[in-house]
């Protein structure tokens, strides 16, 4: 089970032998429009997944878009050496967001709500309430116990963060607990309700 989340790493040198997810091999003459079938199914797939992936780790939508594009052009670019692409794409953007963070020194103003053609429409909206209080609570965890809650939302295991994140698995449950722990008593201070 694993396995279904082992990526080639980014800076290992690209072996003719390596698989795409789609089944295709370089080793194999590629039909350029079977990969481009192939990564056009799989950038439908991710994008949606992967911007709220980026929002629950604290992106703005907007900026969760451009990493996601970004982290897409480069996917795009390592098509036939990327084993596993959504674990590597959410690697990357994971990454990519981080960096930001890090540049940036001030938080902006709050952005003007905006229709965004990478997402789906929302139809439902309970749908959209329950994913609105994820992020609010999120938003109240330290930046390490919100990105292991992001990952953990998206159903990695402890394990499959730690390698991910390359960090030890001790510490990816013990960021879990606290988040868990944090995030149960302002439930609890709110009467339950997350809002």
């Amino acid at each position: 089970m694993a396995d279904r989340h082992r990526v080639e790493d980014e800076d290992a040198p690209r072996s003719s032998g390596a698989l795409v997810q789609s089944g295709l091999s370089a080793a194999e003459p590629v039909d350029a429009a079977a990969r481009d079938a192939a990564f056009g199914a799989f950038y439908r797939e991710a994008v949606p997944t992967l911007v709220a992936f980026l929002m629950w780790q604290g992106a703005a939508l907007a900026e969760a878009a451009d990493i996601a594009q970004e982290t897409m052009i480069a996917a795009y670019q390592r098509w036939t050496t990327i084993r596993v692409p959504l674990a590597w794409a959410r690697r990357v953007a994971s990454r990519a967001l981080a960096r930001r963070i890090a540049r940036v020194g001030e938080d902006p103003v709050d952005d003007l709500a905006q229709a965004n053609p990478l997402l789906p429409d929302e139809s439902g909206l309970s749908d959209w309430e329950q994913r609105h209080d994820i992020l609010r609570l999120l938003a109240l965890l330290p930046p390490r116990q919100r990105q292991v809650m992001a990952w953990t939302l998206d159903d990695y295991t402890p394990a499959e963060i730690a390698e991910e994140l390359q960090i030890n698995p001790d510490a990816v449950r013990a960021n879990l607990h606290k988040a868990r722990r944090s995030l149960t008593r302002h439930l609890a201070a709110q009467g339950g309700e997350p809002r």
